[in-house]
């Protein structure tokens, strides 16, 4: 919110640094997984930009952005198995998918299990925000500090409390993120020429 202070990630930089991932390792039919618009009244920007990180990731490397590997899906595992089997029945079959957040990866790794597509062997998949659950899972991720954000925010509570209100300063604090490395991706692999 202009004017207050605040306490973030850089949504497009974390969501280019998934995709860079997948890019890296050679593949170019990489699916996006988004979730469900944000309810206007949040103004929560985190689902716009991580889409935008996507795109500008694709384009970097000269591959359009293919609006048959786009899916939206509910929050949580659910939406994600629901976007996950969308994106298997779609007229074009990624070999890698970006999720815009954890709870929508964990789904589609429940989706392409119950497929009995092999991950990473048959499809690789990468989300964003290292949940619990993506290390139980062994799934890639872009991990931000939550706790840390916590501890940063409070801080910045703290010094407002005591700082006149006609002087507060416009603080935005922009905290790290980095790629977590685990087994749900790995290098597409190559495919049979038929004889």
């Amino acid at each position: 919110m202009p004017g207050s202070p605040s306490v973030r990630i850089d949504e497009v930089a974390a969501a280019r640094t998934a995709v860079n991932h997948l890019l890296h390792q050679g593949h170019e039919k990489i699916g996006f997984i988004a979730g469900a618009p944000d309810d206007p009244g949040f103004g929560f920007a985190s689902s716009e930009q991580r889409r935008q990180g996507y795109d500008q990731a694709l384009r970097s490397a000269g591959l359009p952005v293919d609006p048959d590997l786009t899916v939206t899906g509910r929050y949580g595992l659910e939406g994600g198995a629901a976007a996950m089997a969308q994106l298997l029945s779609g007229p074009v079959l990624p070999t890698a998918v970006f999720a815009e957040y954890d709870e929508l990866a964990l789904g589609a790794l429940w989706a392409l299990r119950r497929a009995g597509l092999q991950v990473p062997e048959r499809m690789s998949v990468v989300g964003i925000d290292d949940h619990e659950l993506a290390q139980v899972l062994d799934l890639t991720t872009v991990a931000q500090d939550a706790h840390e954000q916590g501890a940063v925010a409070a801080q910045l509570l703290l010094q407002s409390l005591g700082t006149p209100s006609d002087h507060e300063p416009d603080t935005d604090i922009i905290l790290p993120t980095h790629l977590v490395l685990r087994a749900s991706s790995a290098p597409p692999r190559p495919t049979r020429r038929k004889r």
